[in-house]
C-alpha cells in the first residue's frame, strides 16, 4: 500500500526526533539521478540508511525524491518525498549508480 503524509520541516523533526535520539540514524547518499527542464529540477537520490556510522549494512535503503524551483537568484525546495526498498519493489539498478 502507498499513501503520503505532508510534514513542515518543524514537524517532521517533531515526528522524527524521538526514534533518531533512541535508536540513531546515519544516510549515505549511493547513487545521484538529476534531470532539468527550465527552472525546475527533479533529483532522485539513492540512499541507504544506518543507525551509525560504523554499521557495515544498512536498515533501509530507497529513493529520495526532490522537486526543485530556480526563482533566477536560488534554488528552493519544493516538495521531498521518498519511497524505501522493499522485497516486492526492489530498487533499479539504473538507480544504484550515477
Amino acid at each position: 500500500m502507498v499513501g503520503a503524509n505532508a510534514y513542515t520541516p518543524e514537524g517532521y523533526i517533531e515526528r522524527a526526533s524521538a526514534a533518531f535520539a533512541k535508536d540513531g540514524f546515519y544516510e549515505t547518499e549511493v547513487a545521484r539521478k538529476v534531470e532539468t527542464y527550465g527552472s525546475i529540477t527533479h533529483v532522485f537520490s539513492t540512499y541507504a540508511s544506518f543507525h551509525g556510522k560504523k554499521d557495515e549494512k544498512p536498515f533501509v535503503r530507497g529513493i529520495n525524491s526532490f522537486q526543485l524551483l530556480f526563482d533566477g537568484t536560488r534554488w528552493w525546495v519544493v516538495t521531498i518525498y521518498w519511497q524505501g526498498e522493499t522485497a516486492d519493489n526492489p530498487i533499479p539498478e539504473k538507480y544504484l549508480k550515477n
